[in-house]
């Protein structure tokens, strides 16, 4: 469902796989040994919306992780992911994605494995799975 939309604009941004491949790219769990820099993604909540007639759309709130060992590289992919995923709309196959809208973002230093992250939240409204 969303993640796999998650991926696919995340996967088709030519910006951002010349920085970190779509091999790169994870739902919820980086893979083991995997060479930095890498993205994580994840559904934080659904909140399905009902109309007299039944079910009308999904708000969705997910957030993509950038992790990498270097603090300017961390700075150049967020804003490549923000890009790409910031106001997207459109149709992917059946599944109508409304506007996405980031909702905040989140900076760290992981001291115990030496890499930096960047935490982005956003928000949007999928209609047609």
């Amino acid at each position: 469902m969303i993640g796999r939309l998650i991926y696919s604009i995340l996967s088709s941004d030519a910006a951002l796989t010349a920085l970190v491949p779509a091999t790169k790219i994870f739902p919820y769990v980086l893979n083991e040994n995997t060479d930095l820099p890498a993205i994580v993604y994840g559904i934080r909540d659904v909140s399905p919306e009902y109309t007299k007639d039944g079910w009308s759309l999904d708000n969705i709130e997910f957030t993509v992780v950038v992790i990498t060992p270097s603090y300017s590289e961390l700075q150049d992919i967020a804003v490549i992911v923000r890009d790409a995923m910031e106001l997207f709309k459109g149709t992917v196959g059946t599944t109508t994605i409304q506007r996405i809208q980031m909702t905040g973002m989140n900076e760290q230093f992981l001291q115990d494995v030496n890499v930096f992250t960047s935490e982005m939240s956003f928000n949007v409204n999928v209609i047609n799975y």
